[in-house]
């Protein structure tokens, strides 16, 4: 009997090490949305949440932009969406619930995570009505940031009828964004770069906003930037260089204005005028710098040239076809972007260590109100001359007779002549008679 119940204890633990190890292999793939309901395009729907299914547990300890309730947008809305987390299901329905004969989308934004922190890279939208039709009109169009020229991502977009009533979407990682289903009427649609993630326009946040008339003529330009209703003041004066300034405004300027010599004026302590010679934008010093740069790569070609270099191939573009979409969105706005600072050059060179003044008699804002200003700059000291160290000259080695044999050895006059001890004495030579 003790020999079977050995065995059989062998036979366990031999079945127990050939299995995986506790806990199984490490979860790298991101929740995976398994269904919603009610479906997309469903009409006449009674249901009191909007119900979103997943394949395993969604992580509920976020705070702040990483909050469950920050990745699903209710449009329209009225206000902060109620969002209950259930493990692998999540409760959506508007704040004071779904009202009737209206259409709603609700979207997943990208970015929910497991209990392992995969996070989603896509999200959904799904569209459904509480009465019999759902509107086909929609509103589309690019969300940029436009003082650099470039896309804005992720930027809240909000459409908002005349009775207040807001749409909302988020613009993908090109800017484009599509807001409904909406019904024929106007729209006020602003775009924010919505930096803290609550939803709303606070100061400092870049934003733009523009009057839309469904149906939709064309897609829309939403032009985001820092905007308020005050002037620009001129703030600093900077010495590029004896003969360039630039001078900066605490605000941004309107691109569609232009600076000539005419509205600004630097004056002497004496009230002399400096003269003026040119006045440029930032897109203009841009445009001076790549002529110049393309000027240097040209006198290279012909130097190489004419020494009789071979010019290398440029590699062959591989011919990529985009897709619609991407072809459709332009990569950078239609117009020039606001800047806060503009280029002088002046006529003569300016002395060093001396105070002027800087006037800007006429400068429009980005809000559209024109001013003048003006500012005190004193230009920098001159570099001081390094003086000459001669401590660091080489000396001139020190004279060594033995190194010479032709050269006699110094003497010192009335001193004795040397001896050489033990030398016997040198004898007198004789007498002439």
């Amino acid at each position: 009997m003790r020999r079977v119940l050995i065995a059989a204890i062998a036979l366990l633990v031999g079945c127990a090490s050939a299995g995986a190890p506790p806990g199984g292999p490490e979860d790298k793939v991101a929740p995976r949305l398994v269904r919603v309901s009610p479906d997309t395009n469903a009409v006449n729907v009674r249901d009191k949440v909007a119900t979103f299914y997943f394949d395993e547990v969604i992580n509920d300890r976020g705070e702040g932009p990483q909050d469950v309730g920050s990745f699903f947008l209710v449009s329209p809305s009225d206000g902060t969406p109620r969002v209950s987390w259930h493990r692998s299901r999540i409760d959506v329905r508007p704040r004071r619930g779904f009202r009737d004969n209206t259409a709603y989308t609700i979207t997943l934004l990208p970015g929910l995570s497991d209990l392992r922190s995969n996070s989603m890279k896509t999200g959904t939208t799904v569209v459904f009505a509480t009465g019999a039709t759902i509107p086909t009109l929609r509103i589309t169009g690019t969300a940029f940031d436009w003082v650099a020229e470039r896309p804005a991502p992720r930027a809240l977009i909000e459409a908002i009828t005349p009775d207040s009533i807001v749409y909302l979407a988020q613009s993908d990682t090109a800017g484009r964004f599509v807001l409904g289903p909406l019904n024929p009427g106007s729209y006020l649609v602003r775009a924010i770069i919505d930096q803290n993630s609550n939803r709303a326009l606070d100061r400092g946040e870049s934003w733009d906003s523009v009057r839309v008339t469904t149906p939709q003529a064309a897609p829309i330009e939403l032009l985001t930037a820092a905007r308020d209703t005050l002037s620009a003041k001129l703030l600093t004066v900077a010495t590029i260089d004896s003969v360039t300034l630039r001078l900066t405004f605490d605000r941004l300027l309107d691109p569609s204005q232009s600076f000539t010599v005419a509205n600004v004026r630097i004056l002497t302590t004496d009230s002399a005028a400096v003269p003026i010679t040119a006045v440029r934008t930032p897109r203009e010093d841009e445009a001076i710098a790549k002529a110049e740069q393309q000027a240097a790569l040209d006198s290279v070609r012909r130097a190489d040239s004419l020494a009789g270099k071979p010019r290398p191939a440029p590699p062959p573009a591989a011919a990529v076809p985009l897709p619609a979409a991407e072809r459709a969105a332009p990569a950078t706005p239609s117009r020039p972007p606001p800047y806060t600072t503009i280029t002088l050059i002046v006529g003569r060179p300016l002395l060093p260590n001396t105070t002027f003044l800087a006037r800007v008699t006429e400068a429009r804002a980005l809000s559209g109100r024109v001013t003048g200003s003006e500012r005190r700059f004193t230009t920098p000291r001159p570099s001081p001359k390094t003086p000459t160290d001669t401590s660091a000259a080489p000396r001139a080695p020190a004279a060594n007779p033995a190194a010479n044999p032709a050269a006699p050895p110094a003497t010192t006059p009335n001193a004795p002549p040397a001896t050489t001890p033990n030398a016997p004495p040198a004898t007198p030579p004789p007498a002439r008679p």
